[in-house]
């Protein structure tokens, strides 16, 4: 040993370490990859994988970096990363550690994603409309998972300590790889013929190729078309699968999927208890109201002697028996008071109708004399108008040789109202005569004035 140089592992990663920063400066390239098993912690900070298909390198981004981004990083994407190399000693893996990242199109399997997305969604098999409702109670259900995944203990815990008495069965199926999908399929159409309250679709984490099986399309159309009610529980909080999007009801996680088909047995045993208390409260109630109700029979003087009871009602009951008689010889007597009274009541209006009719008649005869008498008075009267009428008509005036002059349609009266070369009308009894003023002279018919 003493001719060999021995040097320790930290020794020989931090040569490593000290040859990545000096020999090269990575701040001035961008490295091309597709990001892989993404996780945004809640600190802020980015970890995931970058690669292509040949390599793979471990990437850190940290918070301070992340702030500045101005899209969303997902899985899948193709990205341009710029930033530094080292080494991290600890573990001695070497890490890239990321300052500025941009967008450089869509990975492959991310594409094809987006594609499946959208082609499934166009034909309704994520429509809310179409999630059956979760059932009032579950006691049966079956789980299509791995056999030997953490998905199925995470899964079996949680019904052992939340609800021990669910009752499950395993199908068991490949949750990764190109067999994955026709496996969970072949075993879901199985699980669903069993009339099971609810069907359990989990696995555990895993990278976005990992996951992929679980967005094959005939996995999808599968699920859409089970009549059981189905619950997804695959990969972490940040995981969504075609899986998830289609089944009634999604879960984060094969832990919260257990929980949802499941009560809590200690939150059943307090509301039993609540429901206990409120029972035996009820029940003394009506205990105690009884009591008091036995009591009061127990001291009700017809208890001791039944036959006063009977004897009470017996005079209660002739009496109102007497009323009733009574009652009937009223209505009798009011009767025949009723029958005399209508008899009286019908001669009388007989007897008035006969007088009125008479009296009617009487002065329909004295009124048609009334009529008589006022229209020939009239016809006198009209026939002595028209006689005065006719004797001062205009018309006969112009007949004996007058003549009536009018002025633009006005009478004309005086020669005031006429000046020389004014148009005048003269009406004759025959007919009508234009005429033009050619002089004026102010004389009555008969003589001239002085």
């Amino acid at each position: 040993m003493n001719d060999k140089r021995v040097v320790s592992v930290s020794t020989v990663l931090a040569r490593i370490k000290t040859i990545l920063t000096t020999t090269f400066d990575f701040s001035t390239v961008w490295i091309q990859g597709e990001v892989s098993n993404l996780t945004k912690h809640r600190s802020g900070h980015y970890y995931f994988s970058l690669k292509d298909e040949k390599g793979e390198m471990s990437c850190v981004m940290f918070s301070s970096y992340v702030r500045h981004m101005n899209f969303d990083l997902e899985e899948g994407m193709r990205v341009l990363v710029q930033g530094s190399v080292n080494v991290y000693e600890a573990r001695g893996s070497l890490q890239l550690y990321i300052k500025k990242i941009q967008p450089d199109g869509l990975g492959d399997l991310y594409l094809e994603l987006k594609q499946r997305y959208k082609r499934l969604k166009e034909l309704g098999y994520f429509d809310l409309e179409h999630k059956k409702s979760k059932p009032d109670w579950i006691e049966n259900v079956a789980v299509i998972t791995a056999k030997e995944g953490a998905a199925l203990q995470d899964v079996l815990k949680t019904v052992e300590k939340r609800w021990p008495m669910l009752k499950i069965t395993l199908y068991p199926a490949y949750v990764q790889g190109n067999q994955a999908p026709a496996s969970l399929i072949k075993q879901i159409v199985k699980a669903d013929s069993k009339d099971y309250d609810a069907l359990l679709i989990v696995r555990g984490g895993g990278s976005f190729e990992d996951l992929f099986c679980f967005n094959d399309e005939h996995l999808v159309k599968t699920i859409y078309e089970c009549k059981t009610y189905t619950v997804s529980g695959v990969g972490h909080e940040v995981d969504t699968t075609l899986c998830d999007l289609v089944c009634d009801h999604r879960a984060l996680t094969p832990t919260a999927a257990a929980q949802w088909v499941t009560p809590d047995q200690e939150e059943v045993k307090r509301i039993l208890s609540s429901y206990e208390e409120q029972m035996i409260v009820s029940l003394n109630h009506l205990l105690d109201m009884n009591r008091q109700k036995l009591i009061s029979l127990e001291q009700n003087p017809y208890i001791e002697d039944p036959y006063s009871w009977i004897y009470e009602k017996q005079l209660k009951l002739d009496s109102l028996q007497t009323s009733l008689e009574h009652g009937i010889q009223s209505y009798s007597n009011k009767k025949d008071k009723v029958l005399y009274l209508q008899d009286n009541m019908i001669k009388s209006i007989s007897k008035k109708m006969t007088m009125v009719q008479l009296h009617s008649k009487m002065n329909q005869q004295k009124l048609q004399s009334l009529v008589t008498a006022f229209t020939n008075h009239q016809k006198n009267q009209l026939v002595k108008n028209i006689s005065l009428l006719d004797a001062y008509s205009p018309l006969k005036v112009m007949a004996r040789g007058y003549a009536a002059v009018f002025k633009e349609k006005s009478l004309i009266a005086s020669i005031d109202q006429v000046d020389t070369e004014d148009r005048l009308q003269v009406y004759l009894n025959d007919g009508c005569l234009n005429t033009v003023v050619i002089d004026k002279e102010e004389k009555t018919l008969w003589h001239k004035k002085n």
